[in-house]
């Protein structure tokens, strides 16, 4: 469900999101992104990241697929309040709608519904 609701809250955001210009989100250099397995990261933590404030990613993954990514604080900041102004613009939006609520323990019931077909 989680995905899900990410890939949703992804699309919405590149849709009509101000940009924070401030913060440097490009594409760093392809020698910045690298992946290695979960193992490999705990030996090698802070070499990993010494890469990752120097403006890198790193994929970690588990069997071949990747679960996580070790990223610069300043993505992160940029990803946490692209997620506030989505979540304030949405609260805004219901209340100026005038329609009548829905009890949370609903829309958790539904989602969960959507998620089991």
């Amino acid at each position: 469900m989680a995905y899900k609701m990410y890939n949703l809250y992804v699309r919405h955001m590149a849709e009509d999101t101000p940009k924070h210009p401030q913060v440097d989100i490009s594409f760093r250099a392809m020698e910045f992104h690298i992946e290695v397995s979960m193992s490999h990261a705990r030996a090698h933590l802070p070499e990993l990241l010494d890469n990752v404030r120097d403006g890198g990613v790193v994929h970690l993954t588990r069997y071949g697929k990747r679960v996580a990514a070790l990223v610069p604080t300043d993505a992160a900041e940029y990803l946490d309040r692209l997620e506030d102004d989505y979540w304030s613009k949405r609260a805004k939006e219901a209340i100026e709608s005038n329609e009548p609520s829905v009890p949370w323990e609903e829309v958790v019931a539904e989602l969960e519904a959507a998620d089991n077909r």
